[in-house]
């Protein structure tokens, strides 16, 4: 099995391509702190100076910082004029950080957690399915079971109390479509995600390897997740990880609902009565390409009263909960959540929906400081709710 790592940039070169336009002003953090070297045009010219070991003891603090105050979006790739490959430098600069022991304690902390427990919350690894009873679901015929489908249900679902939904949802989904699927229990480790964000690629291949392993001796297909976070390293890290040896098709659990109600294995019986709008995870749709998957499920719902954030798709605002800014500075996540909040009041939607734990966590905060009558709920909980007969 090929263990190496990500492939690798000269990020020197790519730092002495940026033209300095300023289109990367789009960088959600860089507008609440409005620092140049911020501005991920600031942080190439730090680079530069880094690596030419010019001003290093200086600029390695100011690199340092700026770069895990950014929660890794895409927006500044996605807009650059000259295509720098800039998250691939974002997460070389991550990785130089690890090696030069400059994450942060509380980074650190998860890094222990992941390592020790296998999962981001440090929490007892056999707890991993106890949500499962909690919402009244036996999957003892599912655990470890020979099956062309697993459902990856990951860290935030697993163990945050209040995304057992998620879980839960996806499950009777699967189910009433008689999908033959099966859990990896205790076998599942974390996908990895966070670990890969940090820089930390030791840990997260071992995690990679791992799951890659309990997947094939199940005779795994097909993988399918709700976590945006899963998806990409299941679609993006783990092929440049483990090689032509990851040879699992991968999908978001949206592709696999769409398809689903498509060929009437699942119906969308009930109307939601409540205006919806629909927040783009980052690691979805500038990451990953996924866009309209989950717009197709909710313009399948009856009657349905959509509109779209006046920032979709390749354009939608960062939630600021991801690149590990919640760990990293928790403030920031809220002011850059502000202009997303409202975004989302504009709409007037009575519902917020996202595919994304993170997302729908880091909303539900900014909905709730703002006080708004809004629910955020993720888009399987929402497909559920429609599934389902009404008593």
């Amino acid at each position: 099995m090929n263990s190496a790592h990500l492939l690798k940039v000269d990020i020197l070169e790519i730092a002495q391509k940026c033209v300095y336009c300023g289109y990367c002003s789009v960088c959600p953090t860089f507008k609440e702190l409005n620092w140049e070297s911020n501005h991920p045009r600031g942080i190439l010219e730090q680079v530069k100076m880094y690596f030419n070991e010019k001003y290093t003891k200086d600029v390695s603090k100011s690199l340092f910082d700026a770069i895990f105050s950014c929660t890794m979006c895409k927006a500044c790739e996605n807009i650059c004029i000259v295509d720098l490959p800039l998250l691939q430098v974002w997460e070389q600069i991550r990785q130089e950080a690890f090696r030069r022991g400059r994450w942060s304690s509380d980074l650190l902390s998860i890094y222990d957690k992941v390592k020790a427990t296998h999962n981001i919350f440090g929490l007892p690894h056999n707890d991993r399915l106890d949500w499962a009873e909690l919402c009244g679901i036996n999957l003892s015929r599912r655990i470890k079971r020979k099956a062309p489908v697993a459902f990856f249900i990951g860290c935030q679902a697993s163990y945050s109390g209040k995304m057992a939904g998620i879980a839960e949802s996806m499950v009777k989904i699967l189910r009433k479509a008689r999908v033959n699927f099966t859990v990896l229990g205790d076998e599942e480790w974390c996908c990895g995600a966070p670990i890969f964000l940090g820089g930390g690629y030791t840990v997260g291949t071992s995690l990679a390897k791992h799951n890659y392993e309990e997947l094939k001796k199940l005779g795994v297909k097909k993988i399918v997740s709700t976590c945006a976070g899963c998806y990409r390293s299941f679609k993006i890290v783990y092929p440049k990880i483990l090689g032509d040896d990851w040879d699992i098709e991968v999908v978001h659990a949206s592709e696999l609902i769409d398809e689903l109600v498509d060929k009437k294995k699942i119906k969308l019986l009930n109307t939601i009565d409540e205006k919806i709008t629909y927040k783009d995870p980052c690691e979805l749709v500038r990451h990953c390409g996924l866009s309209e998957a989950p717009r197709s499920i909710i313009k399948k719902f009856p009657n349905v009263r959509y509109e779209e954030l006046p920032s979709n798709r390749e354009e939608a605002l960062c939630c600021g909960g991801g690149g590990l800014l919640k760990i990293n500075n928790p403030k920031l996540v809220s002011e850059v959540n502000t202009k997303l909040v409202s975004e989302i009041e504009y709409t007037e939607a009575d519902i917020v929906v996202s595919c994304c734990p993170l997302c729908v966590d880091t909303i539900q905060q900014g909905v709730k400081e703002k006080k708004l009558g809004i629910k955020v709920l993720d888009l399987v909980e929402l497909v559920k709710m429609s599934m389902e007969v009404k008593k």
